[in-house]
């Protein structure tokens, strides 16, 4: 909840930024100023918000756009540079045989992320299975079985067994070899 809320404040900075009928000192204030505000409602230590967003506010002032980018882009870019930071960088997702879990809280993009990971994977030329788990919210293996028809990907569940660790126990099996 508090990373969506963060994301949606995100996007309206770059919403802002976009809509903007040119890129000065004064939006770039206001913008700094709406992601300080953002990092800390999202729980961001202020010292190390004030200090990310500083930095921000001195490069998108100071440094020149590469060759081919304006300096909207510019900006867009520095703080998507910034959130990485924040976010402790990217992580490589290994290409060899593996089980990833989803876990998290209802309505926090699992469904979504998992059509996204099974493509990148598939696309990857590896051979991908998925595990309806979800137990508890009603039609979570529809929803999951309507994402991953779309790119060929079979799916093992079981909407009408309560116990998860009793589908993932099978599922993992039925996709063993």
């Amino acid at each position: 909840m508090v990373l969506e809320k963060l994301g949606s404040s995100l996007r309206g900075v770059l919403k802002k930024i976009a809509r903007a009928s040119h890129v000065d000192k004064k939006l770039v204030r206001e913008v700094v100023r709406d992601i300080q505000r953002a990092l800390i409602q999202a729980d961001v230590k202020v010292d190390l918000a004030l200090q990310l967003t500083k930095d921000l506010e001195k490069r998108a002032l100071t440094e020149e756009p590469p060759a081919g980018m304006s300096l909207r882009e510019h900006i867009i870019r520095i703080i998507y540079e910034l959130m990485v930071e924040i976010l402790h960088g990217t992580k490589d997702i290994k290409l060899e045989r593996q089980k990833i879990m989803m876990v998290g809280l209802y309505g926090s993009g699992k469904t979504t992320t998992i059509g996204k990971l099974a493509r990148f994977f598939q696309k990857k030329g590896l051979n991908v299975g998925v595990v309806a788990g979800d137990t508890h919210r009603p039609a979570a293996y529809e929803q999951l079985a309507q994402v991953v028809e779309k790119i060929n990907v079979p799916i093992y569940g079981r909407p009408e067994e309560k116990r998860a660790e009793k589908v993932v126990r099978e599922g993992l099996e039925h996709f063993k070899d």
